[in-house]
């Protein structure tokens, strides 16, 4: 733990501008490929856009429906999901792989007070994207099954887009995780840097082909603290009507 450093987040939480400070503990012996470094951009972002979506329709959800309210792929510190459950007073289940998920633990802890204030709640899994129909397995040594939900209402992602297998992979798990219903939503966010264009826009295939609509987009920058210019999107998909009316709508 003493490689670890304390960062401090704000994020607007609703149309009043009312902030929340999260704090992050930030392990320098997580770095490989600058995912450390690659990642915060987008969840900077994305934490920070959530408050002007419209609020995702969670109802249903719950271990009795084996639907997850709001699932995180690649959460690496945890910063988007974390702020999910506090935007929307919600559930949300972050996940990544084992090394990362330590970390994942550790800033939930650090925030869970401020997070339970407005009425949320979140929790870490193991989730490999080589294996998308597998379920999400708890971090935690004393369980042994896996969590009950195989589905989400709400999937999230923040800077998941950095190589050429990540495309593929990632359709994949929202093939298999995303509930299939007219309130299930995909929310995703990346920077626009020339290396990953091409990525971003075979995953843009993928998901058509898959069935998914994007029904809402937007660009934004970073502040001037984080001294770069790139410019980051965002997107908010469905699934196409076609598709649910071809599966008989809802399940």
């Amino acid at each position: 733990m003493s490689t670890h450093k304390r960062l401090s987040f704000d994020v607007t939480i609703n149309a009043a501008n009312e902030k929340i400070n999260l704090e992050i503990a930030d392990p320098g012996n997580i770095s490989a490929d600058n995912l450390a470094l690659a990642t915060w951009g987008s969840s900077e972002i994305l934490a920070n856009v959530l408050h002007k979506l419209d609020k995702p329709d969670l109802s249903g959800c719950g271990t009795l429906s084996r639907t997850h309210h709001v699932l995180e792929l690649g959460a690496g510190t945890g910063l988007v999901g974390m702020s999910a459950a506090t935007v929307w007073h919600t559930h949300a289940h972050l996940t990544d792989l084992t090394p990362i998920l330590p970390n994942i633990l550790a800033n939930i802890a650090l925030n869970q007070a401020l997070i339970t204030k407005h009425s949320g709640s979140a929790c870490v899994g193991l989730l490999d994207w080589s294996d998308p129909t597998s379920p999400v397995y708890p971090f935690d040594p004393t369980r042994t099954q896996p969590f009950p939900a195989d589905k989400a209402r709400v999937i999230l992602a923040a800077d998941t887009i950095y190589s050429e297998e990540h495309p593929e992979l990632l359709t994949g798990v929202l093939v298999a995780k995303l509930e299939r219903s007219e309130k299930a939503r995909y929310i995703m966010c990346y920077p626009l840097r020339v290396g990953y264009l091409d990525h971003i826009r075979d995953l843009w295939g993928r998901l058509q082909e898959a069935g998914l609509v994007c029904m809402k987009e937007g660009r934004e920058v970073l502040g001037v603290e984080w001294e770069e210019d790139t410019p980051y999107e965002w997107t908010v998909w469905r699934w196409g009507e076609r598709l649910l009316a071809g599966e008989g709508g809802s399940r």
